[in-house]
């Protein structure tokens, strides 16, 4: 599926320009997949799981939210 979803995204002339992992919700991480295509910016909401699969196949970077970081730290 990741590698039919690179396919449909390089097809229409667009690439990953990054990931985003930028929320969690009742333990529920949400991510982002950054796209451009020509001009435009396109955000499409993703499981991070997907957004990071994709994102590897474009060589993208992946970041994640200072907030997120900072809630999921483990206390010593």
């Amino acid at each position: 599926t990741h590698d039919l979803m690179r396919n449909v995204i390089e097809k229409l002339g667009a690439a990953v320009e990054r990931v985003v992992i930028d929320d969690l919700w009742q333990d529920t991480f949400y991510a982002k997949l950054h796209l451009r295509a020509g001009e435009s910016n396109i955000e499409i909401d993703s499981r991070p799981s997907d957004a990071i699969a994709v994102g590897l196949r474009f060589k993208a970077p992946i970041y994640v939210a200072e907030t997120i970081l900072e809630a999921t730290q483990i206390e010593e």
